[in-house]
């Protein structure tokens, strides 16, 4: 198991663990301001998903599942005795989604920014004009990615993965160091997308877990993602929800001491609540 602590402080060893997972094609340092912001007073503990750095590759003999991600990630969970803060973006958001309902005694809170969860649109995709586009829209997306991949065009998918989330041209301005990175994730990538569109789990069912969670979404985002945020926002039962001016998808990096600030707050109101309660 990849684990990254990344606080710091003499107090570190006893502070409240917090677990980031990132999002698809990224990688744990995206976190990196964040256990700066959050200082002495938690510990950052930033994992590498499935098929990111030292972390085996899947075997793609048989479709990725969220389960599969979340029961890698369970170790880190259990090894806390008081339980853990979650914090994920995009994949990494639907990860702790299906983390936190799996082991719903030892989580503590979750912060999801725009949690990439594109079953919940098929559901409702017969309601509206604009449910029906979100679905076409992120449906034409994962086509056109799968298509490049297994057609040996990885650099080609990278770049319209890059210039869908971030905006156009946000693939050019990469360094070929990063480019070549996220072109490498690109298979992963794809069976990302298989396990966020394909999970069983009903809109409904987000509705059982009960605990404190802040929703948040960036003003400028896509269509998709910002229909997901309403539905989630919809069933949840102890949810807050924060709209970031300016930002869009990617507003973890882009506008990372504002979302490192909300995160901080969130955190320090759980501080209020009763503690949770050990698991036997």
């Amino acid at each position: 198991m990849a684990a990254f602590p990344t606080g710091a402080g003499a107090d570190a060893a006893q502070a409240p663990a917090v677990i980031c997972v990132h999002s698809s094609a990224s990688s744990p340092r995206q976190w990196d301001t964040l256990a700066p912001a959050l200082g002495s007073r938690y510990r950052v503990i930033a994992p590498e998903l499935i098929g990111y750095g030292a972390v085996p590759d899947w075997s793609y003999d048989r479709a990725l599942a969220l389960d599969d991600e979340a029961r890698r990630l369970e170790p880190l969970l259990n090894a806390e005795p008081d339980g853990a803060h979650l914090v994920g973006h995009s994949y990494g958001g639907a990860v702790v989604l299906w983390l936190a309902l799996r082991n719903p005694t030892r989580v503590r809170s979750a912060v999801l920014y725009e949690p990439a969860l594109f079953a919940v649109l098929r559901e409702t995709r017969s309601e509206s004009h604009a449910a029906i586009s979100s679905v076409t829209e992120i449906m034409s997306v994962r086509i056109a990615i799968r298509r490049s991949v297994y057609s040996g065009r990885a650099a080609h998918a990278a770049a319209a993965f890059v210039d869908y989330w971030a905006g156009a041209g946000a693939w050019a301005a990469l360094d070929a160091r990063r480019q070549a990175a996220i072109t490498a994730r690109m298979r992963k990538v794809d069976a990302e997308f298989d396990a966020v569109f394909d999970n069983a789990m009903p809109l409904a069912a987000y509705g059982r877990l009960d605990v404190p969670v802040l929703l948040l979404a960036g003003e400028r985002t896509r269509r998709p993602t910002r229909r997901i945020a309403d539905l989630l926002g919809g069933v949840l039962p102890d949810v807050t929800r924060r709209e970031l001016r300016g930002a869009g998808h990617m507003g973890p990096l882009t506008h990372a001491a504002e979302v490192n600030a909300r995160i901080g707050a969130f955190l320090e109101e759980q501080r209020a609540r009763a503690p949770l309660a050990r698991a036997a």
